[in-house]
């Protein structure tokens, strides 16, 4: 169980030209964690008595910290408004780790440039800088020793960088292309088996709960691009279609693929507004098959009656993938307006080819 208050103040001036807001952020958070984990469960003999004894990870423990945050962010436009400028900073302060309240350790300064090439033109540029505390599951995990042993841990640590160019043929339309490069480090590596929490799969599971160590490394990097055309007669639509690498290293230094090492993103929304208040919208969506973890299956054979589950293959994290994933939805409206009321009725299908 986890609960937050906060409190935050955003101030926003123009003094001279220059745009500059600042702010901060004050919580209180309180998390609840009450965890029973059977590591291995207990081996008994032909007669019920007790072989081999359970081995259970057991504690309700409870955290309270207090968290603060603060920013400042400037910006201006010169040589009538065809260079735009601003830059920004901020820290992170927490009560609960060893080193939570040196807001130089999550001093984080960004920077972007805004450069108008032609009335159809824009190029775009940024690198910025960001931090964020590990998550409540892992600050609250203890041994059978009552420890926190995560207590010491850092702050993950990203660097964005991002270029891009922007085409406004009309004011109905717009095209945008990007590329973009991000850097990790602090990311949590499991101390149990050596793996980075973000290549450990995405299934519904308790990410964190265990003991890590903050001294992981992650990259991702790719292209969008972007295209938008705005309702004006008839039609309108969006496409986006993204391709990237995702990779994290784990405790042998190297980079593996990710969980979300999709490769692929494809989103196309289309819509068109027929005579008579009828209106056909559809969407498609494509996905790349995300890489997962087989199972060891010697291993998951022998230890099963004590483990109760597979055990993962981690000599081969992340070599195999599911396939491509893709999917449409289809609606049809029918309107009709009165003076106070509009009546629309409509028929919305997903996946209606049964992908």
């Amino acid at each position: 169980r986890e609960t937050e208050n906060k409190l935050r103040f955003d101030v926003n001036q123009n003094l001279n030209g220059w745009k500059l807001s600042y702010g901060a952020v004050l919580q209180y958070v309180s998390q609840n964690n009450q965890t029973r984990q059977v590591i291995q469960a207990p081996i008994f003999n032909p007669s019920g008595g007790i072989l081999v004894p359970a081995v259970v990870n057991q504690f309700n423990s409870e955290i309270n910290l207090g968290r603060f945050g603060a920013f400042v962010q400037t910006g201006k436009r010169f040589f009538n408004n065809q260079l735009g400028l601003s830059g920004g900073l901020r820290f992170d302060q927490n009560t609960f780790t060893t080193q939570g309240m040196d807001p130089l350790r999550t001093l984080s300064p960004r920077i972007a440039l805004s450069y108008v090439l032609g009335p159809k033109w824009t190029l775009n540029a940024s690198v910025g800088t960001y931090t964020k505390l590990l998550p409540y599951t892992a600050l609250g995990f203890q041994n059978n020793q009552g420890q926190f042993v995560n207590k010491n841990s850092d702050y993950t640590r990203s660097t964005h960088y991002v270029a891009g160019v922007e085409y406004l043929p009309n004011d109905a339309t717009r095209f945008t292309f990007e590329t973009f490069y991000k850097q990790y480090s602090g990311v949590p590596i499991s101390i149990r088996n050596g793996i980075s929490l973000s290549n450990l799969g995405t299934d519904f599971t308790a990410l964190g709960n265990e003991a890590v160590a903050t001294n992981g490394k992650g990259r991702a990097y790719g292209f969008e691009f972007f295209a938008q055309q705005k309702l004006t007669k008839r039609f309108y639509g969006v496409l986006s279609y993204t391709y990237f690498h995702s990779q994290y290293t784990n405790a042998n230094l190297n980079y593996t693929a990710s969980s979300w090492d999709n490769r692929h993103l494809l989103t196309v929304l289309w819509g068109y507004k027929f005579p008579r208040n009828w209106e056909l919208g559809l969407k498609f969506r494509f996905q790349g098959g995300v890489p997962y973890t087989p199972f060891d299956l010697l291993q998951s054979r022998l230890n099963f009656l004590t483990l109760g589950q597979g055990v993962p293959d981690y000599n081969q994290v992340n070599t195999l993938r599911l396939t491509n994933f893709n999917s449409s939805d289809v609606r049809i409206d029918k309107k009709w307006y009165y003076k106070r009321v509009t009546l629309d009725l409509f028929l919305d299908v997903t996946n209606w080819y049964l992908a």
